[in-house]
């Protein structure tokens, strides 16, 4: 019986180590997926830039990310590289320009639960003055890769129905129809 209670115990100090780590900020990496054409055809982009203000007890995820926020400007969306340069033109001038006159972006983590390797976050996003809560479904995997996945509502915001004709106006390959759903992908890695 004592051997398997100290088992047990060391079973759940190994499992409270393994998810007792925080996020790498230099290994975050802050990606999209929005929708075009009347197929909902997939566009991804990126933002290569972010400003984050992290707390400074790392000990856990939820202590980490709670109270935290992350600044994202729209000059820095990369849709693809060099060759997408247009498509990432687009976004940036026509729909941005009209969604916030390319204002940045900003997220406050308001709440996490956090399981077994497997949890949410509910962020806060803000733009023009205006907020919505964007539930985020996390995973890790293999002990240190860190995925998080939601779906924004862009109708959640004012300017968003003028700003998605505007898109779909300047880019002739979304044939008239710019969605209002993006889902946002963040991944990294646990320190």
């Amino acid at each position: 019986m004592k051997k398997m209670f100290l088992a047990t115990c060391g079973a759940l100090i190994l499992s409270s180590a393994l998810f007792a780590e925080g996020l790498d900020e230099n290994s975050i990496k802050i990606g999209f997926e929005g929708y075009k054409t009347p197929a909902m055809a997939v566009t991804k982009g990126e933002f290569s830039e972010a400003k984050f203000n992290f707390k400074k007890d790392d000990s856990t995820l939820s202590k980490q990310l709670i109270g935290a926020s992350v600044i994202l400007s729209p000059n820095s969306i990369d849709m693809g590289g060099e060759e997408n340069q247009v498509i990432t033109d687009n976004v940036v001038n026509a729909f941005f320009g009209t969604l916030n006159n390319k204002n940045d972006i900003k997220v406050e983590i308001i709440n996490v639960i956090e399981g077994e390797y497997k949890g949410t976050i509910s962020a806060k996003v803000i733009i023009n003055r205006q907020s919505t809560i964007v539930p985020l479904n996390y995973e890790i995997l293999g002990n240190k890769d860190f995925r998080a996945q939601g779906r924004l509502d862009l109708f959640a915001f004012s300017n968003a129905s003028k700003a998605l004709k505007a898109l779909s106006d300047v880019a002739a390959g979304h044939l008239g129809v710019s969605w209002n759903i993006v889902d946002i992908v963040i991944e990294g890695k646990l320190k």
